[in-house]
């Protein structure tokens, strides 16, 4: 059952083209009443009956009728309306069809239309334009009106908000009994003192020739429990000049929502000095509208399910058809929402395919975080692999579907050299490197690995190997020496998966239903698309946010690029530019809502140019805002080079971080070029002119000066990585050589190099 909220707003009884504030004469000479609310705060349809400028905050699409009733007296008529807006983007629009009684003794109606256009800009300001038009054809008068209203509503805080308008500021023509409708010129400004749940608000109209008529309006509204509110107000009229009476006003309105759907009501009473018959009336507004607002009934008992199909992307990005798709750390962030929330049940993991190591290890976080919280966790398999298992392990529950099985083997790295193939064909790897722990070029160079590089990656295979070996030793309670003897005998059936204690069962695929309510109880809902509940109104301006800047892919000099929302192989890979990343940092770093900025990174580096650029706009913005940058499963070499002068860096044990050195080089296909039977004729001004051509060698002294310039590279670097962790020298050189370390290494024994602190001792990000 969808979540609901009941949203009492305060309320008087604003004209259909008044927001309740319009000074006499009304701004149209045939009102329909609706439920009041403060100018600064409408955002819904029937903005387009009194202040257009709110449609710029009208959340998506909404529906909604009104009606209204006379009570007492002989002025209020009844009347009914429906309106429709949407909003995309920046643009909204808005579209009033009304009908209003003549008054007492009459038996015609007077048709209204308005429509109503407004243009967003940014997240704070919106300005509209509403055009009233009427027909009838029993007053000629009425029947030519046509009025246009300009307005503006501003709301630069979460707790400040001013909205302005002019009323019928074209002259329309003049109606019934000569009555001409003058320009109202109408200010408000609304406050949130401390809270989202309450609304102070103060507003003014002026009438701008005739009797310079003015009214003052005074109001409050508290939502006691999310969705019930309750608002009262307070209005008095006055002319500068003529014979135009005083009145007083006093309203109050009750608004039940529930999920999109809701009901507000109002109730007005009026007196007029030196009148018989006081004035009132009763409006009702019913609305629909596509998101949620807060309920008053609670959807209670959710079990929200997460699909894992692959890594989950570090940077938000859009389909081929242009939705939206979360980051990582919304992922991460809704599942610490539903920790604190009293009406989340729970959690049920689908592992299709499980996300990177470092993501699993983040996600093993929460669910812990949610278990200690009281919330249940299912993980359901189809075919695990170590990965998979690995996350699996964590929660109080482990299914697998009846028709999977386990892969679990134990873990391997693969590395290609092409040594063999280039010579045949005559080509020859020119590298330089610093220093010996700088493996990348000898999958060009060798054969197979060096001695350094099979010590780095033998100590990256141990150190997954261990924490595997830990998850799945306390999260299954098995001991070392049977895990062991699993990994030497598998891939495991699902027979063998139940027979092990590695699962607690198996489940069919149509039969996930079963499992929910077994573990969580007959009431249990799932839930696809979990959303926290709402419990206040609807926030102005943006809320304080912590900025989060992912640097994914190569790095690269210029503008960044994503993946091709189509999966083709070796085209269009993921890449992040200097310029992209630096225009966003300092967005971020100027943008007064941000309170703080984490820089993920998940890079195995490139562009030492661009890598060094980056690095001075980190250490440029953790000047104006606090900083920290998060690794991701692997912040290596340019990567860790752009992080170092980072005030705070947090790794998790799995990230394979570090390789603090350089290389560079060229490919000599003068070999390759031979065995076709191409020649080449070079005429240059200096002898090295040609040095970096693939169609020669380097020289001995190209190749010394090479390794010499990038010595100073190098040496940049490590000073870099020095300065930024406020390491001595000699021991950032000692530790640096080129090495990957995992976030253990580098949080445990060599915690003096890098001084990268683990995601374990500083909890969540």
């Amino acid at each position: 059952m969808r979540l609901f909220t009941a949203v009492l707003a305060v309320v008087s009884t604003s004209s259909f083209g008044a927001a309740g504030l319009a000074a006499p004469p009304d701004p149209s000479p045939r009102p329909v009443v609706v439920p009041w609310s403060n100018s600064v705060e409408l955002d819904g349809a029937e903005s387009v009956l009194s202040h257009a400028a709110g449609l710029g905050f009208l959340p998506g699409f909404e529906l909604a009728a009104v009606m209204t009733s006379r009570l007492q007296g002989d002025a209020a008529v009844a009347g009914a309306a429906v309106m429709l807006g949407a909003r995309l983007g920046p643009l909204a629009l808005a579209l009033g069809v009304g009908g209003v009684g003549d008054g007492p003794g009459s038996d015609t109606t007077t048709t209204r239309v308005d429509f109503g256009v407004a243009l967003r800009l940014g997240d704070s300001l919106s300005i509209g334009y509403q055009n009233t038009s009427l027909y009838n054809e029993d007053v000629p008068a009425i029947d030519r009106y046509d009025g246009s209203s300009i307005s503006l509503t501003w709301r630069p805080t979460r707790g400040f908000g001013l909205a302005l308008a002019v009323d019928h500021f074209d002259d329309p023509l003049p109606v019934a009994a000569g009555v001409e409708e003058n320009p109202i010129v109408r200010a408000g400004f609304a406050f949130r003192p401390f809270t989202q749940r309450v609304t102070l608000g103060l507003e003014g109209a002026r009438e701008l020739a005739g009797d310079a008529y003015w009214r003052v309006t005074g109001s409050a509204r508290a939502m006691v429990v999310p969705g019930l509110a309750l608002g009262v107000y307070g209005r008095f009229g006055f002319a500068e000049a003529g014979p135009a009476p005083a009145t007083t006003e006093i309203g109050a309105m009750l608004g039940i929502y529930q999920g999109g759907l809701g009901i507000e009501t109002g109730f007005d009473f009026a007196q007029t000095d030196g009148s018989t018959t006081d004035q009132s009336r009763l409006s009702v507004l019913v609305r629909g509208r596509a998101e949620r607002l807060p309920s008053i009934r609670p959807d209670t008992h959710q079990v929200v399910r997460l699909a894992l199909r692959g890594e989950l992307a570090e940077r938000p990005d859009e389909t081929l058809f242009g939705d939206p798709q979360p980051g990582f750390a919304h992922y991460l962030e809704a599942l610490e929402m539903m920790r604190r929330d009293d009406h989340v049940d729970g959690l049920v993991i689908q592992i299709d395919v499980a996300p990177s190591w470092v993501q699993c290890w983040e996600l093993r976080a929460s669910i812990a975080r949610l278990r200690a919280a009281k919330k249940k966790v299912v993980v359901v398999l189809t075919v695990a692999d170590m990965r998979a298992m690995y996350l699996a392990a964590a929660a109080d529950d482990v299914e697998l579907y009846a028709g999977g099985g386990l892969m679990l083997t134990g873990l391997a790295i693969t590395q290609t050299y092409y040594l063999g193939l280039m010579q045949r064909l005559g080509v020859n790897a020119e590298f330089v490197k610093w220093e010996d722990y700088k493996s990348a070029p000898e999958a060009f160079t060798r054969t197979g690995p060096s001695e350094p590089s099979k010590e780095q990656t033998r100590a990256l295979l141990d150190g997954v190997d261990a924490a595997w070996i830990d998850a799945v030793k306390s999260g299954r309670k098995k001991d070392e020496a049977e895990l062991r003897a699993m990994l030497e005998s598998g891939p495991q059936s699902m027979n063998d998966a139940t027979r092990l204690g590695l699962v607690d069962g198996l489940v069919e695929a149509d039969a996930l239903g079963e499992v929910v309510q077994r573990v969580f109880g007959k009431e249990a809902r799932v839930v696809e698309h979990y959303r926290p509940p709402m419990e206040s109104f609807a926030a102005w301006a943006k809320a304080p946010t912590i900025a989060i800047i992912a640097v994914t892919g190569s790095i690269v000099d210029g503008g960044s690029s994503g993946p091709l929302p189509l999966p083709i192989p070796f085209i269009g890979s993921e890449t992040t530019g200097d310029e992209t990343f630096i225009r966003s940092l300092e967005a971020a770093s100027d943008d007064g809502s941000v309170v703080g900025i984490i820089v993920r990174v998940d890079s195995g580096g490139g562009s030492a140019t661009a890598s060094d650029r980056m690095n001075r706009a980190v250490i440029n913005a953790a000047k104006k805002k606090p900083l920290i940058v998060s690794f991701g499963d692997v912040a290596a070499s340019g990567g860790y080079y752009l992080a170092a002068g980072a005030p705070t860096i947090l790794a998790s044990p799995l990230t394979i971080t570090g390789s603090i050195g350089i290389f560079s080089g060229k490919v000599d296909l003068s070999g390759f070029y031979a065995l076709l039977g191409i020649t080449h004729n070079v005429e240059k001004t200096n002898s090295r002119a040609d040095m970096m051509d693939p169609y020669r060698p380097f020289t001995d002294a190209e190749r010394e000066q090479a390794q010499n310039a990038l010595k100073a590279y190098y040496d940049r670097f490590v000073k870099v990585v020095s300065d930024g962790r406020k390491l001595p020298l000699a021991d950032t050189y000692a530790i640096a050589r080129g090495r990957v370390w995992l976030g253990t290494s580098t949080s445990a024994c060599s915690a003096r190099s890098l001084s990268i602190e683990s995601a374990h001792a500083r909890g969540s990000r």
